[in-house]
């Protein structure tokens, strides 16, 4: 996942973690979302393109209920750009002025006009009489299917559920690994093409952009992909996680080092470092250097904890709502 994608992305996620008292009070987010519960959907644009010299996207519409009637779209490297008919890459080479693109793009833009955003996702040769295969991010998980039910339904950024049959046709983006229905794990992207009940029958599943998924309750037991935690998250305030039980839990390793703290590492690489009582953490292998914490690092009895929305960030995590 391009740098600007991932820490919007994650930023949304974190944003959802600074309400975790709010959303232990909710049954679920599959049936009645909370209003803060919800991640922002991404948006989609479309229109006739204009190829820029940066090697941006110029796309216009006369649409009347598009949000915008022009925007700028930049393509970060590795932007999935996907052949509507084939699901395959589509060679942006052979795109000409003219052709009409759709792109999904992430709810912030410039407030230039017109605006610039960057694409997470383009998708292009339509037919005309066919419907657009829609971009999708799956926020939660699925409850187990009724017995002989055959179909699950799971959450969206959005606030949407996304109704998805056993037997849809899944298929990887760029690998030839088998995925499935088990693959639509929170934080997952998918491109879906739907038959006329609305239901997915064609499932691209694009690469997992973060390290795991968590979530938490409203005891404060923390579920790490799908597994319970040890140790339980501090509720008060932003919601603190415990940071070595949520890092090994995503096969990080953990240390104490003298006069740098708790520190987390992937073999040599030293992903950051936090001392007790510090308002920022040390990341000496990021060029963007020292990361400001939302709360000052904590420890107590022993444990060492993080501002939940600090730590997402920080390992790469996506957050949802049980």
């Amino acid at each position: 996942m391009n740098r600007f994608v991932k820490i919007l992305s994650l930023a949304l996620c974190a944003a959802l973690v600074l309400s975790l008292p709010a959303l232990a009070a909710e049954d679920g987010l599959l049936i009645s979302p909370a209003p803060e519960a919800v991640s922002l959907a991404p948006v989609r644009v479309w229109g006739k393109v204009t190829k820029l010299e940066s090697g941006s996207l110029l796309l216009q519409t006369d649409d009347q209920t598009a949000l915008h009637s022009e925007v700028v779209v930049h393509l970060p490297e590795g932007t999935p750009c996907v052949d509507a008919v084939t699901g395959l890459p589509m060679d942006m080479t052979k795109v000409k002025d003219g052709d009409t693109l759709y792109a999904w793009v992430g709810p912030a833009m410039t407030m230039s006009l017109p605006p610039q955003t960057s694409a997470l996702i383009v998708v292009g040769n339509v037919p005309a009489d066919d419907r657009v295969p829609e971009f999708y991010q799956i926020a939660g998980t699925a409850a187990a299917p009724a017995s002989g039910e055959g179909e699950r339904r799971f959450p969206v950024a959005g606030g949407e559920t996304l109704t998805v049959s056993e037997k849809a046709q899944f298929t990887p983006w760029l690998t030839r690994q088998i995925v499935t229905v088990e693959d639509l794990v929170p934080g997952a992207q998918i491109l879906a093409w739907k038959d006329k009940d609305n239901k997915m029958e064609k499932v691209l599943l694009l690469p997992y952009g973060y390290r795991g998924y968590y979530t938490v309750d409203g005891k404060g037991e923390v579920t790490v992909n799908g597994e319970k935690l040890s140790v339980n998250a501090k509720l008060s305030g932003p919601g603190l996680l415990p940071l070595r039980a949520v890092a090994e839990a995503v096969n990080y390793e953990v240390s104490w080092v003298s006069g740098q703290g708790a520190t987390v590492r992937e073999g040599d690489k030293v992903i950051f470092s936090v001392l007790p009582g510090a308002g920022t953490a040390k990341r000496p292998n990021v060029e963007d250097g020292d990361w400001e914490l939302l709360t000052p690092c904590v420890t107590e009895k022993g444990v060492t904890y993080l501002a939940a929305s600090d730590l997402s960030l920080l390992l790469d995590l996506y957050f949802y709502s049980a």
